[in-house]
């Protein structure tokens, strides 16, 4: 299993949501999140300012087998994408289990 961390624009969200449950993602998670995306020596600060400022994005953490990361992957890449600096990052991380509470199912079972 693995999770896709992925951090986006707030307004491609809706989008991005709807394109993963056309696809039939077993569920996601939404935080609210601030971040700067290059390193601070690259970045340009606003006159007057030593640093950059945060920018709100949200972050979706995705859960799923390791065959459908790719094709989930693609598919937040094309609803987020605006081609502007900003539009986020997506992370794959591994998973080593996942356990439902409610029922005790573990791995896959508990996705789904």
């Amino acid at each position: 299993m693995k999770m896709i961390q992925c951090n986006i624009r707030h307004e491609k969200l809706d989008a991005v949501r709807l394109k993963l449950f056309e696809l039939g993602v077993p569920g996601l998670s939404v935080s609210e999140i601030k971040g700067i995306g290059k390193p601070l020596s690259q970045l340009k600060s606003a006159p007057g300012s030593e640093t950059p400022h945060f920018h709100p994005r949200v972050e979706i953490s995705i859960v799923l087998e390791d065959e459908a990361v790719d094709e989930v992957v693609d598919v937040l890449v094309a609803t987020a994408k605006t081609g502007n600096l900003g539009d986020g990052k997506i992370f794959i991380l591994p998973v080593d289990n996942a356990i439902r509470i409610r029922t005790g199912e573990k791995g896959g079972d508990a996705l789904y």
